[in-house]
């Protein structure tokens, strides 16, 4: 489906994308810092690099056509890569199958930050419900991965993310997942720590709407 938005919209939102994603990370940093957190997701909220992030499908699917993916379907996205290395290897030399978990985990539930507005899967999105993982090949130590991200579903108390493991050039596919979460309340104590997508509420806050269809 060919994308008719302006380049100059298409620009905006994904600078708002791009903030919202990357709000989170600094949130995350804030508390941990200040709480002196050091737990499971620490090593991939600290080393993932955030390469792309959209509010609506990604230029990548709009812009391929044929390819497979339903890309109206598709809300928001993130995109990010990170190093697999001693973390999360096992005695095989390869990633364990334990360790894609938390990188999902993690680098799914950013992709929910374009669409989250005060009240509304707010930091960190809610809670994982489940995380199916498919397991298509083997990871080898010291590759950098990339993680993509695609929301389809995102309802008051429900939400649904696809997301991919490749290497960086796309053309080996290591894992997908489908995760599905529960929204629940973001402990107020978080949201103290004020990040930049905050102000965005304070100026204009239209381009992150609940979908008018949305009714979990």
């Amino acid at each position: 489906m060919e994308d008719r938005r302006p380049p100059q919209d298409m620009t905006v939102l994904r600078e708002k994308a791009m903030l919202a994603v990357q709000s989170i990370f600094d949130r995350w940093s804030l508390i941990s810092k200040d709480t002196a957190y050091e737990g499971f997701e620490t090593y991939v909220m600290t080393q993932s690099t955030i390469l792309d992030a959209s509010l609506g499908p990604p230029p990548s699917l709009t812009s391929a056509p044929g390819s497979g993916v339903p890309s109206p379907a598709v809300l928001a996205s993130s995109t990010c890569s990170l190093l697999i290395d001693k973390h999360f290897g096992n005695l095989n030399g390869v990633m364990h199958g334990g360790a894609y978990g938390v990188v999902f985990d993690m680098l799914t539930t950013i992709a929910l930050g374009p669409l989250s507005r005060p009240g509304f899967w707010e930091f960190l999105g809610g809670v994982t419900r489940t995380l199916n993982i498919s397991y298509l090949k083997a990871c080898p130590l010291n590759t950098t991965v990339v993680v993509h991200a695609h929301v389809y579903h995102i309802g008051r108390s429900m939400a649904l993310i696809k997301g991919w493991m490749t290497s960086e050039d796309g053309k080996v596919v290591y894992a997908t997942c489908d995760h599905h979460k529960v929204a629940v309340p973001t402990p107020k104590a978080h949201l103290t720590y004020h990040v930049a997508w905050d102000t965005q509420w304070k100026a204009k806050p239209d381009q992150t709407q609940e979908p008018a269809s949305s009714k979990l």
